[in-house]
């Protein structure tokens, strides 16, 4: 990425383009080095000048507003560009995981007539078997060499550095992103998400944390997720500096939270598993550390607390948000008290009512749905008009998620509702169980799933992981859950695992383990 003439192209305020975002943030901060990955470096204004000419490859394959582009790779400095090149020309920004199969990366493609895909040459045979006999795609760009024949290099056209161009004119509702829920549905929905969500989105986050402190902040979170998404954005909006990692991996966190002295690091807890029990976390300087921000599952309360006292200068924060209120609902900021289990009240701008299954709203401290509004939710499914009538009726988000808001309006996530389990005709949470099992010192992670009971239609799985060199026995976990949880809800079977499936984006993958526990 090569610099070029300081300077904010002039565009019509009235559009709502959020490319604009990057041209006030230059204005704001001038120029400063804002993202570091591995050996490399780059100022905000080299950035811009990069997505600059990557825009102006995808006007030359014939990319225009409202056009698909879909982004399939891991970490790296060329796919923050991408998302700033796609939105500056209107075009739809369309972030894929790159674990994803060429089956689904296929359905994904097809269903969404993508007319375009970045991505690196090691994915590139993928990308172009799931492309077969998909005639709406037209181009496979490749950052890199490649003999794949569908599939072209792209950096000859990216050697000489454009000036920035003004965005286009976009409407607040006009389709920025989308983004398709993780592939554990047999089908996947695309998310619409407008220039006017993700606006809203990171308004309402950063008027949580008005007086925030300045910080270098560390992803570790993939970019091709929304949690990953609106952190980034985040910290360019806060003109903080990034450091980016390829991929989440525990060594490369403690190095560079040392070198880079990191105060800010967005996780899923999955993440903090991992740093707690790493053999050689004692050797890193982490003192710099001041802040997590967890959200994408539950935050088990002794997790956070062992975090807490292993790593003293950080304090542990959970956040809620969905994919389709783009990865923002309630939150709290240092300023603001920890309470056990909550994941903060709603972020300013957003309302967030508990119902029944009337959807009749319920008083505090009484579980129901979460349902969620604010500009920042998504319209809704791409080309699913049914499921988008059943997740956006009345102006509200209904999320599928159980909680309950106590009396100053703190937010507490119990279950999602097609994970409760329903033993002998009574919901039992799975959250419940599983912060009891995270309380025994020998386990590490803990998922709690239904199995089909011929007597009480379901009954409780718990699946443990045990820390290195831990021991513990069925038994042993029966009687520890049984110290906090009525016996009704202590698990009729106990199934211990030397690791628990994750989805794509770090998350216990509850649904493969009720299909492993079912075929055993």
């Amino acid at each position: 990425m090569a610099e070029a003439a300081l300077g904010t192209p002039a565009v019509a305020r009235a559009s709502a383009n959020v490319a604009q975002l990057e041209f006030d943030y230059l204005d704001r901060f001038g120029v400063y080095p804002r993202l570091h990955f591995e050996d490399r470096s780059f100022t905000n204004l080299q950035e811009l000048n990069y997505a600059s000419s990557l825009a102006r490859v995808l006007k030359d394959h014939g990319v225009v507003a409202g056009d698909r582009v879909v982004i399939v790779m891991p970490n790296l400095p060329e796919l923050t560009a991408a998302f700033q090149a796609v939105w500056t020309i209107g075009a739809v920004v369309m972030p894929v995981m790159p674990q994803w199969t060429a089956k689904e990366i296929g359905y994904l493609l097809r269903n969404s007539e993508a007319k375009a895909v970045f991505t690196v040459p090691a994915l590139a045979p993928r990308i172009a078997e799931a492309a077969e006999g998909i005639s709406s795609l037209k181009h496979i760009l490749v950052f890199g060499a490649t003999d794949i024949p569908a599939a072209e290099n792209i950096l000859p056209r990216l050697a000489r550095a454009d000036a920035p161009e003004p965005p286009v004119f976009r409407a607040p509702n006009d389709m920025a992103m989308l983004l398709y829920t993780s592939g554990t549905m047999a089908k996947p929905k695309g998310v619409m998400i407008t220039h006017e969500n993700i606006a809203a989105a990171l308004e309402f986050a950063d008027a949580r944390n008005r007086n925030i402190k300045p910080a270098p902040m560390l992803h570790a979170l993939p970019l091709t997720h929304v949690f990953g998404v609106i952190m980034l954005n985040l910290a360019n909006r806060w003109g903080f500096p990034s450091v980016l990692l390829r991929q989440f991996d525990p060594v490369k966190a403690f190095e560079s939270i040392e070198k880079h002295q990191i105060g800010y690091l967005p996780m899923v807890p999955t993440m903090l598993v991992y740093m707690l029990h790493h053999p050689e976390r004692e050797r890193f300087n982490t003192s710099s550390l001041f802040r997590i921000t967890t959200g994408g599952a539950g935050l088990p309360e002794q997790l956070r607390v062992s975090f807490q006292k292993v790593f003293p200068s950080c304090r542990v924060e959970n956040a809620y948000g969905l994919t389709e209120s783009f990865a923002v609902t309630s939150g709290i900021n240092p300023e603001m008290e920890y309470r056990p289990g909550s994941a903060g009240p709603a972020l300013p701008g957003i309302d967030i009512r508990i119902v029944d299954n009337d959807g009749q709203a319920l008083p505090p401290r009484t579980s129901g749905e979460i349902w969620i509004s604010g500009r920042h939710i998504s319209p809704g499914y791409w080309q699913d008009s049914e499921a988008t009538r059943e997740t956006f009726g009345g102006g509200w988000l209904h999320s599928g998620d159980v909680g309950f808001l106590d009396e100053d309006g703190y937010l507490y996530i119990t279950d999602r509702k097609k994970d409760l389990i329903i033993k002998g005709g009574e919901n039992i949470s799975p959250r419940e169980i599983e912060e009891a099992l995270y309380q025994h010192p020998s386990v590490a992670e803990a998922a709690v799933v239904g199995i089909p009971d011929p007597d009480l239609g379901e009954n409780i799985c718990a699946v443990v992981q045990l820390k290195p060199g831990a021991i513990a026995g069925e038994d042993d976990i029966k009687e520890h859950v049984a110290r906090f949880v009525t016996k009704f809800k202590v698990p009729a079977k106990v199934v211990f695992e030397p690791a628990l499936p994750k989805n794509s984006n770090g998350k216990i993958a509850k649904r493969q383990l009720r299909q492993q526990l079912a075929s055993s």
